[in-house]
């Protein structure tokens, strides 16, 4: 039986824990109907991980009782930036539901020349990333940070890291790549372009600056798409 899995700022400080978010409580009562005597995950910020029996329940409250404790590090040795344009529609959003499923610790939103929406919703988006990271069972807190206009944050050096990877179609191909920083434990911004791709001077200012430009095959992907698929090699090779 699937043992459902909720973050939250939890305080495992007592074998009794009392859940008074009211959404959190409509999710658990209503939504999932789970009832006294199941048992739920717990999962606080600091990636302690309870397991959980639920003592009573209402619509105020739920009382649960502690059965065990653990830390939980699933986190891969590669800490990856994922620095993706803001896209269209709800296609950033599917980026970020997906980037958190496959691991990724921090995603920063950046507008390149081409990019066309500016602007996000981060009520949404940080629901989304709890969502996600409740589905996969990941532990820890992902960071989802402010707006960054590209060339601005080259030109005031925020790129300064061990590994800066750009993919774009000209670019070295990605098996070449991953052969170049295997077993290499490195902070590494993947960036992704916008819907129309990088412009000609963006690419030349980022191999100015020391980036790695990738190439993801010779299929032309979305820029959604081409998050997920190198958020994922890149968090699992």
């Amino acid at each position: 039986m699937k043992i459902h899995r909720f973050i939250y700022e939890f305080r495992f400080n007592d074998d009794l824990l009392m859940i008074q978010d009211k959404e959190l409580i409509n999710q658990i009562k209503n939504v999932l109907k789970l009832r006294k005597g199941e048992r739920i995950v717990l999962i606080d910020l600091d990636k302690k991980e309870a397991l959980t029996e639920i003592l009573n329940i209402s619509n105020e409250f739920i009382q649960v009782k502690l059965i065990s404790l653990d830390i939980v590090d699933n986190i891969s040795n590669n800490k990856i930036n994922l620095c993706c344009s803001i896209l269209k529609n709800s296609n950033f959003e599917l980026v970020v539901e997906k980037a958190v499923e496959i691991g990724i610790l921090e995603i920063t939103p950046i507008i390149f020349q081409r990019t066309i929406k500016t602007n996000l919703n981060y009520v949404r988006l940080n629901k989304i990333m709890k969502e996600a990271i409740e589905q996969s069972e990941q532990s820890g807190k992902v960071i989802l940070n402010d707006i960054v206009d590209f060339k601005t944050g080259l030109l005031k050096k925020l790129w300064n890291n061990d590994l800066n990877i750009l993919c774009d179609r000209d670019g070295k191909k990605i098996n070449e790549v991953l052969k170049d920083i295997k077993n290499i434990n490195k902070k590494i911004n993947l960036f992704i372009g916008p819907e129309g791709g990088f412009l000609t001077d963006e690419v030349f200012l980022a191999e100015q600056n020391g980036f790695l430009v990738m190439n993801l095959g010779s299929s032309i992907l979305r820029a959604e798409t081409a998050a997920i698929v190198s958020s994922f090699m890149l968090n699992n090779f």
